[in-house]
């Protein structure tokens, strides 16, 4: 395994574990919200989680992109109760979801001290759809901000393309000044993590958290259950 310089995250379910604090967060959101606080959480819950995935899905395939995708799901959740929303509100209660979540994302000193070290061999970036001023509150919030900056941070939106299409890797790679075969990926995503980045020319390290079965094709160079088991791969097995 020589010849890695770069180390390119996914932050999703990679840096930023979504369970940690997605849906209850959203469940307060909707709850305290001016606009949605009558509508009962027993009705509205269920209705916006169907239109999340739906449009999630469709966020995925490339149909929309991610702030489509987070304006659509409310807007059409509402619909469901006869109110009348556009992308205003929808933008409204978006920034009241960032508010209310940011005692949910976790700060973790760990997290912090081991891609410090990583840091000190490595370059380290990021690469992630979604929209750059949702992303950036996050990691600001994981107290990750000074680590990850412009220079190492690259979203879907601001980039304009996004994974997995090829050129999504490669462009963020050559903006940090290395080539695909210098380039580690890890991230959760099968299809955006593993597949795209081996498409693209670099090596991948599937971050497994749900023990799901492993697919027989590409083989990544590892499969790993917890971020913390990237500290062997990184700093030992790959300068060995």
């Amino acid at each position: 395994m020589e010849g890695i310089r770069l180390v390119l995250f996914d932050l999703d379910d990679t840096l930023l574990y979504f369970d940690d604090y997605w849906k209850r967060s959203m469940y307060e959101s909707f709850e305290s919200y001016p606009l949605t606080q009558g509508i009962g959480m027993d009705r509205l819950f269920p209705v916006f989680l169907e239109k999340d995935e739906l449009f999630h899905e469709q966020w995925l395939s490339g149909v929309i992109d991610g702030g489509e995708f987070r304006r659509l799901r409310f807007i059409h959740t509402l619909a469901e109760f006869n109110i009348s929303t556009g992308a205003e509100e929808a933008e409204a209660f978006e920034r009241w979801f960032w508010t209310v979540r940011a005692p949910y994302i976790p700060h973790d000193p760990l997290l912090i001290e081991r891609l410090k070290r990583w840091g000190e061999v490595y370059q380290l970036g990021i690469l992630t759809n979604g929209t750059s001023e949702d992303q950036y509150d996050k990691l600001r919030r994981m107290g990750l901000d000074g680590l990850f900056t412009k220079s190492n941070v690259f979203v879907s939106d601001e980039l304009g393309t996004a994974k997995p299409k090829p050129d999504a890797y490669r462009i963020t790679a050559s903006r940090m000044g290395f080539k695909p075969v210098e380039t580690l990926f890890v991230g959760d995503s099968w299809m955006n993590d593993v597949i795209g980045p081996m498409q693209a020319g670099m090596r991948a390290v599937w971050l497994n958290r749900g023990n799901k079965p492993v697919p027989d094709e590409p083989v990544p160079e590892a499969v790993i259950g917890h971020l913390e088991e990237l500290e062997h791969l990184l700093l030992h097995k790959m300068n060995n």
